[in-house]
């Protein structure tokens, strides 16, 4: 297993979900996972590409819902693809349907997970999204 999967250390993390008890719990995780991992906040699609593009240091991976208010997960996902392609995204969302999960990999989206969420799942997929980066 190479470090990035053992230790997520360095890394910035980026979640964006406008359900702000989803959006702790997934923070919580994250953090659960090592001290060292800076996790950032944003409740909305519009707020995320703010935080994106005023961060001193590039995130190292985009933890994002699927259904928001104003922007979904997919056009947020767009957006963010266009100016960094290789930036890791994972869409967490409660969608479980096959349609779903065909348009987000035809969109473009490496990693996908159906909520609810276990911590364990969680780190598996982040590890799999940065080793595939590299």
């Amino acid at each position: 297993m190479d470090e990035a999967r053992k230790n997520p250390a360095g890394l910035s993390i980026l979640v964006v979900d406008d359900d702000e008890d989803m959006r702790k719990l997934i923070c919580a995780m994250l953090n659960r996972m090592n001290a060292g991992i800076l996790v950032v906040e944003a409740h909305s699609g519009g707020e995320a590409l703010e935080r994106l593009s005023v961060a001193r240091e590039p995130f190292s991976i985009v933890i994002c819902d699927w259904e928001m208010p104003g922007m979904s997960g997919i056009d947020l996902f767009k957006q963010v693809h266009a100016s960094d392609p290789k930036l890791p995204f994972l869409m967490l969302t409660g969608r479980a349907d096959l349609e779903s999960v065909v348009a987000a990999k035809k969109a473009g989206i490496m990693g996908y997970l159906v909520k609810p969420v276990s911590p364990l799942q969680l780190r598996a997929k982040i590890g799999i999204l940065l080793s595939a980066r590299e």
